[in-house]
């Protein structure tokens, strides 16, 4: 059974190292830490048997979010995590009266275009050059969010 809860500093060593198998460009341990710290941020994460198996980093201002991380790791791809962060993520703009959500995602990544179109999100545009590592163009999406709480399934949530 899969498990959500906000993302504390005692899980930032596992979000780094899950960053480290997963991104090209991944934040540090440290850089975890402070996200956590920050106001207006939400970092939430899945657990599956114990484990963490993926998480959410969101900041937000006035009305509108970024998605800056979404990721599940590897062995627990497909099987609904990410999905089941998203809906947390709708959760938290209903709460805080999020009504735009924009994110960038490398333009080589197919399945995490297809995943945000499922989501509801539209291109907006190219950042040319925006990723370094390696040199790649970012696609801009957001999604209108209008009536968020009523999409959100009902998953297990421990605060």
């Amino acid at each position: 059974m899969w498990v959500l809860r906000d993302a504390g500093e005692q899980d930032a060593a596992r979000i780094a190292a899950l960053e480290s198998e997963i991104f090209p460009d991944p934040w540090t341990e440290n850089g975890i830490r402070e996200t956590l710290c920050q106001n207006n941020t939400a970092v939430i994460g899945v657990w599956k048997d114990g484990k963490l198996a993926g998480y959410v980093i969101l900041y937000y201002v006035l009305d509108e979010g970024e998605i800056a991380r979404i990721a599940v790791d590897a062995q627990n791809r497909r099987q609904g995590a990410a999905g089941l962060l998203f809906e947390r993520v709708l959760e938290v703009c209903g709460d805080r009266g999020i009504e735009r959500l924009m994110l960038e995602v490398r333009e080589s990544n197919e399945a995490a275009i297809a995943f945000y179109r499922k989501c509801g999100f539209t291109r907006d545009g190219v950042r040319r050059g925006y990723y370094e590592k390696p040199k790649e163009d970012a696609v801009l999406m957001s999604r209108e969010i209008v009536g968020a709480q009523s999409e959100v399934l009902e998953v297990r949530w421990q605060r």
